[in-house]
């Protein structure tokens, strides 16, 4: 039995549990990607780097982060591109896929892709992997997350 997100109480009980593994793992990727990293004091690399940035200002025609010292210093994640699969490095799709291989081990062989969608300036990620000792049960979730 997996617990159930967001956690709930039932009488008696304890936690919640829920029986559908799959859905487990959905209302865990939510809760990982919807978490910046450091907001978590047990595990401060918890969560996905780009909601830490996810109110700088977007270069749509580059699909990169504005520099907020374009002439100093600035921290690699400003170079890293939005659009993107996980297999790509200096993406943030790469960067969740290392979050959920951390963190979620249930979902194998976890594949990730980030959609900037201009017209109604949202995010799409596409999450896939396979779950279950079979090797067979193929799994996916998408979120969407508003922005700029």
């Amino acid at each position: 039995m997996n617990t159930s997100l967001p956690l709930k109480i039932e009488k008696g009980k304890g936690l919640k549990k829920e029986s559908d593994v799959k859905e487990s793992v959905r209302s865990f990727l939510e809760l990982l990607v919807s978490c910046p990293v450091g907001s978590c004091e047990a595990d401060p690399e918890f969560g996905f780097i780009f909601k830490n940035f996810r109110f700088e200002n977007f270069n749509e025609d580059k699909g990169v982060l504005y520099s907020p010292n374009p002439d100093g210093e600035v921290s690699d994640f400003y170079k890293y591109k939005i659009h993107g699969r996980g297999v790509n490095l200096n993406t943030f799709a790469h960067e969740l896929k290392c979050s959920i291989a951390k963190y979620e081990p249930r979902l194998r062989e976890p594949w990730v892709n980030m959609e900037y969608k201009s017209l109604e300036k949202t995010i799409v990620f596409t999450i896939r992997g396979i779950i279950g000792d079979t090797m067979t049960e193929k799994f996916e979730h998408k979120i969407k997350m508003h922005v700029w």
